[in-house]
Order: C-alpha cells, then structure tokens, then sequence
C-alpha cells in the first residue's frame, strides 16, 4: 500500500473549525433566503477546497499509520519467533552444561553460568488432581458479565435485565478506498 504525500496543506484550520465555516454559510443562506451572492460562492468554493485537502491529509495519515501499524505487528510477530529460538537455544545451552556438570564457563567474548531461580517456589499439583477434587479454599473463581446472556434477556423483555444494562446503538465506522 504506497500512497503518495499529499501537497501541502493550504489551511492550518482545524476540520472542525471548517465545519464551523459551514454552519456559518449555512446560517447566512437562511438570511438570504437562499440566494447566493458572489461572496458567498467565494466563501463556500474556498471552505470545499479546504474541507478536501484537510479530509485528504486526515486519509494520508491514517494510511500511513496503518502501514507503521502493519509493520510493527509483522516485526512483532518475527520477534516472537525470534524468542522462542533464543529460549531453545538457551535451555539446550543450560541442559548441555548441566549434563557436563559445568556451573560456568568463560569464552573470549561471554560469561555464561547456570544459576538457580529466585522467587517464590514452584508448585505442581499431582497427575491424579483436578480443580474440580480441590477445597474451596485452594481454588480462584473469577466471575464476570455475560454479555451474550444479558443482550438476549434485554432483547426478551426481561425486567430484571433492564434494571443493570441497557441494550446500545450500533455504532459506525470509517472506510478509506
């Protein structure tokens, strides 16, 4: 996706402060009742042409920050591969080392030592447990909405739904072509 740069921008208002432009010719055409006068087909040619560029520089830049957005995800997701070779190869490092019985070792240009972890110590529960067989007191419950439920209950008539949620608007989008 390679767009261009667009020209530079004629106006340094803001796209509300256009829209504002707008409103005000909107008002003045009322008063005129409708007539346009040369200075008001001067005012909204110049406010069309600066409502383009300003909604053309507004696409350029969302392009473009699709595209950094794009690349930081590729670079991202190449890093994650990038991880998960360096933990490979650490941990072959570390299970050679071990197998040698060496705790450190110096090259010319690193110092690698197999080191215990710090922290709180590790706890694995048995095969044969499952969470279901635990006391309640060794167990994390996590309770959330269930948003599905609640919209179908909203969607039904349900008093009791409407008492805590509200069925929203959909809302809209913009799509850049």
């Amino acid at each position: 996706m390679n767009t261009t740069q667009p020209e530079t921008p004629t106006t340094k208002e803001s796209l509300f402060d256009i829209g504002e432009h707008f409103y005000a010719l909107e008002t003045l055409l009322i008063e005129t009742e409708g007539e346009i006068t040369e200075e008001i087909d001067q005012w909204l040619k110049e406010y069309e042409g600066k409502e383009e560029d300003k909604v053309d520089a507004y696409c350029y830049i969302i392009r473009k920050f699709e595209e950094i957005a794009d690349e930081a995800q590729r670079l991202a997701e190449r890093s994650q591969g990038y991880r998960k070779k360096v933990s490979s190869l650490k941990e072959r490092l570390k299970l050679y080392l071990e197998y040698r019985c060496k705790e450190k070792v110096e090259t010319s240009r690193f110092t690698v030592t197999v080191c215990g972890n710090g922290g709180l110590l590790p706890v694995k529960l048995h095969e044969d447990v499952s969470t279901e067989s635990l006391p309640e007191q060794f167990i994390r419950v996590f309770k959330e909405p269930d948003m599905s439920r609640i919209r179908e209950a909203l969607l039904d008539g349900d008093e009791q739904a409407h008492l805590f949620a509200k069925i929203e608007p959909r809302g809209t989008h913009l799509r850049i072509k």
